[in-house]
């Protein structure tokens, strides 16, 4: 079972931040008749009955009012610049309210009556306000407290989910180079990647899974696997995604699930097959004549219906070219704007840093897309470089 780190102290302090509004009114109401239970016994006791009922019950009422000022600043620090003055307003200015009832403080009422009739409303009312403090709070700890750890715990297993089955590539096998990366925009993204090499040939692939959190982090592990299968036997990538499309629609157990795919398998001598469904193209930097070209395909993504033919195509690569495979959270980045990074700009990157480590040129483009805009999906990237002699 995964641990439940938000217990921590930071990450209780995240959790108060992003705790939903009318369960954190709870825990503000809880807290604030909770001080107020303490303070209206604590007061009259410090002060020997001498204020007036009703200046102990505001008293002990504005305590819990700053308790709960705090817990709006703790959860909101846009707001302390407002909270903390009117914190500090509070206690500079209640000395002056309670210094003007100096010349009017007496023991009230007729003798020791007057002093069990007090006593008795004061621990009445703390002990009505104790339980509705607790009551309160145990009420949200049923509800949406539970609620809360599980949606925490359901995370953190999906964020290791989404670790296992999209990790960062870097690999070199029969004269190609492959580097990949994938940012996820929510601990459970839906983007794949993976590299397979059979023995004659290295194939890899990039692929957008439609949907977020567990159900598509469980579709993700069958595609990956039926994937990872299909791959390591050699075959064209027609029957390959034949085969993958039928697995994945039976699978399924009729939902809307489906998933992008563009995939290459390199073969010696610069032979590269490559095959596209439903996904954006494949850039190819041409090394010889710095320039780009995109190998684009229409077909259907896999899984969306049962019986699909699909096709494959052929590229020849020099030493030197750059294959790159991408789902479209990267091209599709927006700025101030509402304009879209592009695919132009992608190549553009590509060409520029064609040279240098793959290592990079991926981070490189990943930080360019991060200036440019904010993710609003997953981002996924691998490229592929022919070697010398390949």
């Amino acid at each position: 079972m995964p641990s439940l780190n938000w217990l921590r102290r930071k990450e209780r302090l995240q959790y108060w931040r992003t705790l939903p509004l009318i369960p954190f009114a709870w825990i503000v109401l809880a807290a604030s008749l909770t001080i107020f239970s303490i303070e209206l016994v604590n007061t009259d006791l410090q002060n020997a009955l001498q204020w007036p009922f009703w200046w102990a019950l505001t008293y002990s009422a504005s305590l819990g009012v700053l308790v709960a000022l705090a817990l709006v600043a703790i959860r909101n620090r846009k707001l302390l610049f407002v909270i903390a003055p009117a914190i500090a307003l509070l206690i500079a200015v209640t000395p002056k309210i309670v210094s003007s009832f100096q010349l009017n403080k007496t023991l009230m009422g007729p003798g020791f009556e007057y002093v069990r009739w007090r006593l008795a409303m004061d621990g009445g009312l703390s002990i009505a306000a104790s339980m509705a403090g607790y009551i309160t709070f145990f009420l949200f700890m049923g509800t949406q407290g539970v609620r809360h750890v599980r949606v925490r715990t359901e995370l953190e297993l999906a964020e290791r989910v989404q670790q296992t089955l999209a990790p960062p590539l870097a690999t070199r096998h029969a004269g190609y180079e492959i580097h990949g990366k994938s940012a996820p925009s929510s601990q459970m993204g839906g983007d794949l990647l993976d590299a397979v090499y059979d023995g004659e040939a290295m194939a890899c692939y990039v692929s957008d899974v439609a949907g977020h959190g567990i159900q598509a982090g469980v579709f993700m592990g069958m595609v990956k696997s039926a994937a990872r299968t299909a791959l390591l036997r050699p075959g064209s990538l027609e029957a390959l995604l034949t085969d993958l499309n039928r697995v994945l629609f039976e699978v399924k157990a009729g939902s809307a699930t489906y998933v992008t795919f563009a995939c290459v398998r390199c073969h010696d001598r610069g032979k590269v097959e490559y095959s596209l469904a439903g996904n954006g193209p494949i850039l190819h930097y041409h090394a010889s004549s710095k320039t780009m070209s995109q190998l684009a395909m229409e077909q259907f993504p896999l899984g969306l219906f049962a019986h699909v033919p699909f096709q494959s195509g052929l590229v020849k690569v020099e030493p030197g070219d750059i294959l790159a495979l991408l789902t479209d959270g990267l091209p599709e980045v927006e700025n101030a704007n509402g304009e879209q990074f592009g695919l132009e700009r992608i190549g553009e990157l590509v060409a520029r840093n064609a040279t240098g480590p793959l290592a990079d040129l991926t981070e490189k483009l990943f930080a360019a897309v991060r200036r440019y805009g904010s993710r609003t999906d997953d981002e996924t990237l691998v490229l592929v470089r022919a070697s010398v002699g390949s």
